[in-house]
């Protein structure tokens, strides 16, 4: 493949081979260097494997490879001149280990592992978790979102297959959380009946959270055996939890182990609301009816 290097007015020099062994470029031996120019010859682009190079590097129908020595990961880097030295603004670095990690001003800001995780914030390990992954230990929002437009604006959007199942918006003062409740979705529709006896079921408590604070609330299993569509998981479950028992570095994976864990249940307290606003108007019409008599 040929290496073509123009100067701005078209001329240059091409680098190309034309017999089937290796070809070489010598260049001065026993410590000597090439002499600096007082102005650079070359002030065009650089084509490779490119007709006409469109910009200082361009590489048509390719990639740029980088391969690691025995010691050190393969790397990519942008850096910019700033008063006499150079600073790293930007590494791209493939590692032994499977992890692809991005640099910043000589941070490690972002990873992606061998599956495909994202993990950002210097995780290099998701533990239990898949997916996309934050670490913050500055105190500020984990995901930030930001509109500039003045006017109610979809911010997050759930997908079964193609369809919209629910969906988090926010206007100029606050937050809107959407799940999917349109009557074409429906069949079946009937009142409610029973409220009142359902809801003197209920059993909400004052409790302190383990990790701290004091707050009223129920208790998982406790509110499944009333409103069952309120609570998620099953009592007393665990699963399998994927751990890292030794880091991971540039020439080596993590060293990975499996211990169960417990798997907590979940409420989600929005699905009280049809209940609670079926025993009040229940209670409505028994205070009517004596305010009647």
């Amino acid at each position: 493949m040929p290496i073509t290097i123009k100067n701005s007015a078209g001329g240059g020099v091409t680098l190309d081979s034309t017999t089937s062994s290796n070809e070489t470029l010598n260049l001065p031996s026993g410590g000597g260097t090439l002499a600096p120019l007082a102005s650079p010859v070359f002030t065009g682009n650089v084509g490779i494997g490119a007709g006409t190079a469109l910009s200082p590097l361009d590489v048509k129908s390719g990639f740029i490879t980088v391969s690691k020595d025995a010691n050190t990961a393969g790397r990519i880097g942008a850096s910019e001149y700033i008063t006499g030295s150079t600073a790293n603004d930007l590494i791209v670095q493939a590692t032994g280990s499977g992890v692809t990690k991005l640099y910043q001003s000589g941070v490690n800001s972002l990873n992606i592992d061998a599956s495909g995780n994202v993990l950002m914030g210097g995780m290099t390990s998701l533990g239990s978790t898949k997916g996309l992954s934050f670490q913050n230990n500055s105190g500020y929002g984990q995901l930030n979102l930001k509109k500039t437009v003045s006017d109610t604006v979809i911010a997050v959007n759930f997908y079964h297959n193609n369809s919209v199942v629910g969906s988090i918006k926010y206007s100029n003062t606050a937050t809107q959380y959407v799940t999917s409740s349109d009557y074409r979705l429906k069949e079946n529709v009937t009142p409610m009946s029973g409220a009142t006896a359902q809801t003197k079921l209920l059993k909400p408590c004052n409790f302190d959270w383990i990790a701290g604070g004091n707050v009223n609330g129920f208790i998982a299993h406790e509110l499944a055996d009333v409103v069952p569509e309120a609570v998620s998981g099953t009592k007393d479950a665990m699963r399998d939890e994927e751990y890292e028992v030794t880091a991971a570095t540039d020439t080596e994976a993590a060293v990975m182990g499996t211990r169960s864990v417990p798997d907590l249940q979940g409420i989600d307290q929005s699905k009280l609301v049809p209940l609670l606003t079926a025993t009040i108007q229940e209670l409505i019409t028994r205070i009517e009816a004596l305010e009647n008599v």
